[in-house]
């Protein structure tokens, strides 16, 4: 046995974590980060100014900057219509080469041909998807399925986990817990956290 035989590692101190959307989530991933002494950088355009001073991690005002400047990106971004395939072709062909991609989010915030065509050409070197565009998944689609394949292009790139990353027992206990809790706050205080869809409840 010997060092040098085995693959090369990649060292997390000093290395950049890029987070889009510092929400409740992105701050937990953030805080994550900096106990490896990673640089946190964010890109969240929805947030007030001065939560880069209070949290102390650096704000990008661009997601090319994100991409470009960045070791790592982790997506913690709701779906809308503006983060709909903010992943594209442009935004990965801006990445730094060697790009490790996680997405936890919402699975079209990536658009999988444009992800396929950086792994393909190197400039995304791995990605962790959580979630797919569709769900179930196109097993069909050519990243898909050449990972299901282990195409040698792919092979120990790439890490789906189908929504299912989070599944524990306790996970599941806290799942129960918030939802119960969220209800008894919207009942008894008119307080309403986390929700999604707020356009169907009535003023």
């Amino acid at each position: 046995w010997h060092f040098s035989l085995g693959p090369l590692v990649r060292r997390h101190r000093g290395a950049v974590f890029g987070i889009v959307g510092l929400g409740r989530i992105g701050l937990a991933a953030a805080r994550r980060a900096g106990a490896f002494d990673m640089k946190v950088v964010f890109y969240d355009p929805h947030l007030s100014s001065g939560v880069d001073l209070s949290t102390g991690y650096e704000r990008v005002h661009a997601l090319s900057e994100l991409m470009a400047t960045s070791d790592v990106v982790s997506i913690h971004a709701p779906l809308s219509e503006e983060t709909r395939g903010l992943m594209d072709r442009d935004a990965l062909d801006a990445a730094k080469s060697g790009l490790i991609l996680v997405n936890t989010a919402r699975g079209p915030i990536i658009d999988l041909d444009a992800l396929e065509a950086a792994m393909r050409d190197g400039r995304v070197a791995g990605a962790g998807l959580d979630v797919l565009p569709s769900e179930p998944g196109d097993l069909e689609h050519p990243l898909i399925a050449a990972w299901r394949r282990r195409e040698d292009w792919i092979a120990d790139r790439l890490i789906v986990t189908p929504h299912a990353a989070f599944f524990s027992p306790a996970a599941m206990r806290d799942l129960r817990l918030k939802s119960v809790e969220v209800v008894h706050a919207y009942l008894t205080e008119s307080r309403l956290t986390n929700c999604v869809n707020a356009e169907f409840i009535e003023a």
